[in-house]
Order: structure tokens, then C-alpha cells, then sequence
């Protein structure tokens, strides 16, 4: 999941050519893209269903002025001009889900607190149905709240919680799952891991997927061992995370492909993206020794928060939508740089991805 960062760059992508490794037989290829398929995948989005299982919650952003330091101690003191509640963790997924034309069915734990109220009013807001949220009034509903000034965030403060859900609330959010399974399109897993993805609710969801054939698509954790992940589709870690899961620092196209190749064999998945941030997608498949690279398609860079589940959630559709794992990635990697170059989380429309795809055709990328 990626940290919230504020930067401005200028990303066009360059055209390299294949290269052989000196490892082998292992190929590095940069990707090309055929626009008018793109853009009919783009199209096949549309009421697609996605069930999105992880824990969910709010971002807030307190935005306001400095001009002061407080006479009680060495820190700022905001004057507040704005509040702004959006939609977080994987409840963020849900609202891409529903910005690029699909239908999101939510599967999280909230409790039965004002915050829990604020969630619900928003995914109103969102036109995402609450029906498969399950409410446990031990638990806190997950917010985050960033202080921000200017460009400048000042403090974030986390009301969460890490234990493990109850028997009871796991056993309930096992029955939800079991009952949406057969009539979506496909599955995003987000581990935050902040309790709710528990050894025999993630088990349960690769069961009942793989029942109904069903794609599951997951955002992992590197505080979650990676042999729960054992029945996944595809994982999209970034750089960092794919590191602390492979137990291999990323430093040059070998390592990355140790890593890659470490994280495809201890969970079984076919594919493994890792997502690098100014260097693009690595994109990795079972059974293959090839790394397809994809480069960065940013023209700006203001706020990579949400940035990942943008990526896993236009990944998850695409391949729902009948795309290769190629597109797929592409798709994901396009609607990426448009997010972010807005502030804090935030959705993309298929509209925006088009538009960043012809920039970047006019600008010289790739393509078929």
C-alpha cells in the first residue's frame, strides 16, 4: 500500500528494447500496447460486479493555514478552513470500482460508532450499497486523519485496530462472502492487516473462487505471511513490500527477479505485478522466466496514496473483462498516473484513462 508523498515530476516513458539477462535464458521485455484494444477492454467494464473483501474505513483531510507557533509547545497551530471525508482502504477500491462504470459489492467490519455512521453516509454519497458490511461493536470503524497545510501534511492520527476479529464476526463475513462468491466477476482482497483477514476467512475466499472460477486479485501485506496468500490469482505488492516478502532487496533487474520469482512460487499465483513507483510495473508469470517491464506513464506527481488500489482494482476489471495480464497491467499502470496527480485518495473514470493513453501515443509510447 503505497505512503502518502508530495512531489512534482515530469514522466514520459521511453521505448527500450528487449534485453537478455546475464542470468540465462531470462528476457526483460518493455511492453507495447494496441490501443484499440485498450480501449474496448476499457469499454467491457461496464456492470462488471466486483466483490471487494479487506478492511475498510475513512480518510480525513483537515486542511487549513499556518501563520503561528503555539505558545504551549515547539508545533503549528492550523487554522481549519477545510474538512474533506473520503472513502479508504479498501472501501477506496470500491469507489474506483464504481467510478469506471462496474458495481462494487463491499465486504468489511465497522462498529457500531459515529465513525461507522460517517462511512455509511459516504458510500451513500459513493452509491456503493453498505448490505454486505458486517457491524461489531468491539471494534472501532478505521480512520485516518492527515493535518494538512498548503502541500505540506503535518500529522496523521490513526484510530484502528490489529487484533483478529471474533469466531462470531469472521463466521458472518465467511457466510457473506460464500454467498456473493457465484455472482461476481471477480475478487480484490486488500490485507491492511487490521484484523479482519483472518487464516480461515482468506482460505475460505480461495475456496470458494476457485469453486467459481473466479479471479482473485490481491493487495498484500507484508506483515502477513506469504504462504496465506497460497490460492491467489495475482499480487500486486510494490517495491517495498515485495522486498519484505521475498526477503530480497530490490536494487537492479536481477534482484527484481529473484523477488518476483520468490513471491510466484510461495503463494502458487500465476502472475505477480510489483508496482516501482517512477519505474513502472514489473510483471511476472508462472511457469515463465521472462520480466514484462511497463515504464511510467506520469506527467505529474502530487499524492501517491491510493495510487495501489487504483492499480488493483483497473487491473482486477480488465482481467474480468477478459484482458491478458499484459493489458491488464498497462490499463493499471495508465489510470495510476492519473491518480496521482491528485490530492490524497481518489477515483479515475475510463474517460480520464483514455485521455492519459492518447498523451502518452502522441508523446511517442509503444504501441501496436
Amino acid at each position: 500500500m503505497a505512503t502518502s508523498k508530495t512531489a512534482s515530476k515530469k514522466a514520459v516513458p521511453k521505448n527500450s528494447a528487449n534485453k537478455r539477462s546475464r542470468a540465462g535464458k531470462r528476457t526483460v521485455k518493455t511492453l507495447k500496447w494496441n490501443s484499440a484494444r485498450l480501449k474496448q477492454i476499457l469499454q467491457n467494464f461496464k456492470s462488471k460486479k466486483i466483490l471487494i473483501i479487506g478492511d475498510v474505513g475513512i480518510d480525513r483531510y483537515t486542511i487549513g493555514s499556518v501563520d503561528r507557533i503555539s505558545p504551549e509547545a515547539p508545533v503549528p497551530i492550523v487554522f481549519v478552513e477545510e474538512e474533506k471525508f473520503k472513502l479508504g482502504l479498501a472501501a477506496n477500491c470500491a469507489d474506483n470500482v464504481h467510478a469506471l462504470g462496474a458495481v462494487a459489492w463491499l465486504t468489511g467490519i465497522i462498529g457500531k460508532d459515529r465513525a461507522a455512521l460517517d462511512f455509511k453516509d459516504l458510500l451513500k454519497l459513493a452509491r456503493i450499497k453498505d448490505t454486505h458490511l458486517i457491524s461489531d461493536s468491539t471494534r472501532r470503524t478505521v480512520l485516518k486523519e492527515r493535518i494538512v497545510s498548503g502541500n505540506q501534511q503535518l500529522l496523521r492520527i490513526d484510530y484502528e485496530n490489529f487484533h483478529p476479529i471474533s469466531g462470531l464476526t469472521e463466521k458472518k463475513a465467511i457466510e457473506k462472502i460464500k454467498s456473493l462468491m457465484p455472482r461476481c466477476d471477480a475478487v480484490i482482497l486488500q490485507d491492511y492487516a487490521k484484523g479482519m483477514l483472518t487464516q480461515a476467512l482468506i482460505d475460505a475466499v480461495f475456496e470458494t473462487a476457485h469453486e467459481a472460477d473466479k479471479v482473485v486479485a490481491v493487495d498484500p501485506n507484508p506483515k502477513t505471511p506469504l504462504s496465506m496468500y497460497l490460492g491467489a490469482s495475482v499480487l500486486t505488492p510494490n517495491t517495498k513490500e515485495a522486498e519484505k516478502l521475498s526477503g530480497v532487496t530490490i536494487t537492479d533487474e536481477s534482484s527484481l527477479h529473484t523477488a518476483g520469482q520468490k513471491i510466484l512460487k510461495a503463494t502458487g499465483a500465476k502472475h505477480v505485478v510489483i508496482t516501482r513507483g517512477r519505474e513502472g510495473m514489473a510483471v511476472f508469470t508462472a511457469n515463465s522466466s521472462d520480466v514484462h517491464l511497463i515504464p511510467t506513464y506520469a506527467r505529474e506527481v502530487y499524492d501517491v496514496s491510493g495510487a495501489g488500489d487504483t492499480v488493483i482494482t483497473v487491473l482486477t476489471l480488465a482481467l474480468a473483462s477478459g484482458a491478458t495480464i499484459e493489458e491488464s497491467a498497462i490499463l493499471g499502470n495508465l489510470a495510476a498516473g492519473v491518480e496521482v496527480a491528485k490530492r490524497g485518495t481518489a477515483t479515475v473514470s475510463p474517460e480520464e484513462i483514455r485521455v492519459a493513453m492518447e498523451f502518452f501515443e502522441a508523446v511517442g509510447m509503444p504501441s501496436t
